[in-house]
This record gives structure tokens, C-alpha cells and sequence, in this order.
């Protein structure tokens, strides 16, 4: 039995070694494009383009990712520190984390919603 957990352990290690060197691989060869990453679409009647939406930076999806990426590598150290358990996310974490993301959606709501309410506004009805 110790001999075919070894093995199972080793092919998930195998697997997942792949999944991640075949994301990394498009990520520097450039078929998995980054650019955009931290701009959202506002409604822009102005704009250049047919679709009616030009990108601007977003202090929201940056604060995500930061906030993201905090949790995750705080996740990460507390792994390594003691493999043999999963560890506990403290309250404070996961409100931090919940925060940060209702932050996000809320700015995404109102950015959907402020130009059809301020249309309903003009117009009246």
C-alpha cells in the first residue's frame, strides 16, 4: 500500500508540474496575453471604437489582486510551515479577503449601472 500512495503522490506531482509548465510556457511565449489585466471597460460614447467602451486602469481589480495575492501567499507560508494539515484562515483574513472583493463588484455594479440610471434620469423614464 506505502509503494501505491508513492506512486499516486508522484503522478499528482507529475500532473500538476505539467499543468502549471504548459501555463507558464504561454504565459512567456505571449499566447496567454496579460495586457488588460488591470484595466475595466467603462461605457464611453466617445469612443474610438464601434463598441461604445474604452479601458482605463481599475483600482479595483489592483486592490483585488494585491489582496489576492496576500491571501495566497500567506496561505502558501502556512502550508509549508506545517505540511501535514490544512491551516485555519483567521476571521480577520477572510474579512479582509471578503472586503476587498465586495469593494471590487461593488465599483463593477455601479460602473453597469450609473450610465443606465443617469440615462433614465435625463430622459425621464
Amino acid at each position: 500500500m506505502n509503494s501505491l500512495a508513492k506512486m499516486a503522490f508522484w503522478g499528482a506531482v507529475v500532473l500538476l508540474s505539467g499543468f502549471f509548465g504548459v501555463v507558464f510556457w504561454n504565459l512567456f511565449t505571449g499566447r496567454i496575453s496579460l495586457n488588460g489585466l488591470l484595466e475595466a471597460d467603462v461605457r464611453d460614447p466617445k469612443s474610438s471604437n464601434a463598441s461604445g467602451f474604452s479601458a482605463v486602469p481599475s483600482a479595483g481589480r489592483a486592490q483585488a489582486l494585491v489582496a489576492t495575492l496576500f491571501v495566497a501567499g500567506w496561505y502558501l507560508l502556512q502550508v509549508i510551515h506545517n505540511p501535514k494539515e490544512f491551516p485555519h484562515l483567521p476571521d480577520a483574513l477572510v474579512t479582509a479577503m471578503g472586503g476587498s472583493h465586495f469593494v471590487y463588484l461593488s465599483g463593477k455594479a455601479y460602473g453597469l449601472l450609473s450610465y443606465r440610471l443617469k440615462d433614465v434620469f435625463r430622459t425621464g423614464g
